[in-house]
């Protein structure tokens, strides 16, 4: 090989300093590249590459939040229905009882209402008595006066009263 051959095309027949005067263009036209479009390009890529981890770490948050706050959710569903259970039990043990104590206020009503009764009825007895009483002492008083033909005082009267009902029983 000589050294036309390595540096020439066999063709067009390169010459060295031609095959320079590229390498020198490609050199300038490589740091032009450089210069003007990698940079902003790779400036570009770099933040991209910036936003997509901020994304990522963004969404990572997001879910880890997205899945605190379904449990915490999940948390006060149940403690709702804990509470909800409680209340309806506590309001069943109140109206239980609300409604036993209406039963016994009943009761006790009614057991009055009987006592007042009884009580009325012995009263009412006891002035039928007296009544039937002062009735039979003014009709013996008058049989009396009528048989004996004179008055009696109240003491005699009540006498002869006791002395009939007396009687009466026997």
């Amino acid at each position: 090989m000589t050294f036309q051959t390595l540096f020439a095309a066999e063709s067009g027949k390169l010459y060295f300093g031609d095959m320079i005067w590229y390498l020198i263009c490609f050199a300038i036209l490589l740091v032009a590249v450089k210069h003007y479009a990698w940079g902003p390009v790779k400036d570009m890529l770099e933040k991209r590459r910036q936003q997509v981890i901020d994304d990522l770490d963004s969404a990572a948050a997001n879910r880890k939040k997205a899945e605190t706050l379904a449990n915490e959710r999940e948390a006060a569903l149940k403690n709702s229905r804990q509470e909800a259970t409680q209340i309806l039990s506590d309001a069943k043990t109140n109206a239980q009882k609300q409604g036993e104590k209406i039963v016994a206020d009943a009761n006790d009503q009614a057991a009055q209402i009987r006592k007042q009764a009884k009580s009325d009825a012995a009263q009412a007895k006891a002035d039928a008595i007296n009544d039937a009483r002062d009735q039979v002492a003014d009709i013996s008083v008058a049989i009396a006066e009528k048989v004996i033909a004179k008055n009696l005082s109240a003491d005699d009267q009540k006498d002869l009263v006791d002395q009939f009902i007396k009687g009466l029983d026997d």
